[in-house]
């Protein structure tokens, strides 16, 4: 291979590519994959003929690097056993006693600290000596920060590393702000860090007997008014509005694929939240709108009461709730909406939408983030990935003015609400929409539409 690298070993995943190569040590990681970049998996194919593996379909490449003396056996026994599963999250409610509900404000209190510290140390390390650091270097920071302030001690160390992983990841999102729209990193007060993570399950945080063992906290009482399914790997504790919870990401084998045959196309709406090719429509239920009174009066009385004042603070706690109540809802709905499709469709095919670019106009900005399609996207996909199914996203551009029977395009504004085509196809513009994004979903492979963010169809092993 050019530059005296040389190709350890190619294997064909069902959905992507592993290339193995050896380089030099002086070669970074970022130059070797800007130089198989240019290379598909067609010509990999072609040239490396003799190192081929499991050869199957795919529809994309990935190329991963590793640092240190991993050898190539090691990679490869990672790759496989992190092939065929999927990650879930699981909620469930904590009741912890006032004394143990202190110690989780006060681990609140040393991440926020360490959180706060790590910003202003890369920004003075920065600032007079020009110097970056990173996650390592601050990591092992920690412990003379223990010496310092002896009352860190009494928290777990690994909420203390989540809280420097994620000022690494402020900045990292403040490196590419020219793509994401992100600012520098800010400081933290009480009321804005709310969680904090054991990285490790088993290490820090346990189940011992009906209740969840938190170090340094004690025996916390859980309500698991559902069983866990799979192999816990992280704990997360947050704090809400109503209370304490604890999150379990956990790591479960795939489902088996779908034997459902029975093709979908979604368009969303306002008027109708969704409208599907069959001619179905699903309400849009306008939580934020329902509870609009409430809230401008919540928010009255917050304003009305002066800042630092108890009254004002418990005035707060109602708003939180009120918005709570409200975001729970739109979730229940899109979950119970999204597992009702699933079950009943394979594929699903929607549409790709700029929904940044939409939230432009100021007079549609409310009733949009009102519906929230982003999240039903997101929740949609992995429901339909938990039930063995493919989610499919298309072109949105046009969709609303071609014509499902013909192909022919019929312009109109967003005041006709019926598609009339002058080949006599006439139906409600929502429906000729999705039939039109179910033309185009069947129009190519499962797996080849263009997919945004929330719809992530191809999946990459993790990190190492």
């Amino acid at each position: 291979m050019e530059m005296g690298w040389k190709v350890l070993d190619l294997v064909i995943q069902p959905d992507h590519v592993h290339l193995f190569v050896r380089a030099r040590r002086t070669t970074s990681a970022t130059e070797v994959v800007r130089q198989c970049g240019c290379r598909t998996s067609h010509d990999l194919r072609q040239k490396y003929k003799h190192q081929l593996r499991l050869p199957s379909p795919w529809t994309r490449s990935y190329f991963s690097s590793t640092t240190g003396n991993a050898s190539i056996h090691t990679i490869q026994r990672y790759i496989r056993s992190a092939k065929g599963f999927m990650r879930k999250t699981y909620e469930y409610r904590l009741r912890p006693t006032k004394a143990q509900e202190n110690r989780l404000v006060a681990t609140f209190t040393a991440c926020r600290f360490i959180y706060n510290w790590g910003i202003e140390d890369r920004k003075v390390l920065w600032q007079y000596c020009h110097v970056s650091t990173n996650f390592n270097d601050q990591s092992c920071y920690l412990k003379h920060l223990k010496d310092a302030n002896p009352w860190l001690k009494e928290v777990h160390a690994h909420p203390l590393q989540d809280a420097i992983r994620r000022v690494e990841r402020s900045f990292d999102r403040f490196f590419k702000a020219a793509q994401h729209g992100h600012g520098y990193p800010r400081f933290k007060d009480r009321n804005q860090y709310d969680s904090f993570t054991f990285k490790e399950w088993g290490n820090g945080a346990s189940f011992n007997g009906k209740r969840l063992y938190l170090s340094k906290i004690g025996r916390v009482r859980i309500v698991l008014h559902r069983p866990i399914e799979g192999d816990i790997k992280i704990c997360t504790v947050k704090r809400r509005a109503d209370g304490w919870y604890a999150l379990f990401s956990v790591v479960c084998e795939d489902p088996e694929p779908s034997t459902i045959r029975d093709p979908v196309g979604i368009d969303l709406g306002l008027e109708s939240f969704a409208t599907l090719s069959t001619g179905e429509k699903i309400e849009n239920p306008r939580y934020l709108r329902a509870n609009e009174q409430e809230l401008k009066v919540a928010h009255r009385k917050v304003s009305r009461r002066k800042k630092g004042s108890h009254r004002r603070r418990k005035a707060v706690q109602h708003l939180r709730q009120v918005h709570l109540r409200v975001q729970r809802s739109r979730k229940s709905f899109h979950f119970t909406e999204a597992y009702r499709l699933a079950r009943r469709f394979n594929p699903i095919i929607v549409e790709h939408m700029n929904i940044k670019g939409m939230l432009r106009n100021h007079c549609l900005a409310g009733s949009i983030t009102d519906a929230s399609w982003g999240r039903f996207l997101g929740i949609l996909s992995r429901s339909a990935e938990s039930a063995g199914g493919a989610s499919i996203a298309v072109e949105a551009r046009g969709t609303s003015q071609e014509c499902a029977q013909c192909g022919r395009a019929v312009p109109k504004t967003l005041l006709e609400r019926w598609h009339v085509c002058p080949c006599g196809y006439i139906v409600p513009r929502d429906e000729n929409s999705a039939r039109v994004i179910l033309k185009r979903g069947l129009g190519r492979s499962v797996g080849e539409g263009a997919c945004s963010k929330a719809l992530p169809m191809i999946r990459e092993a993790a990190p190492l």
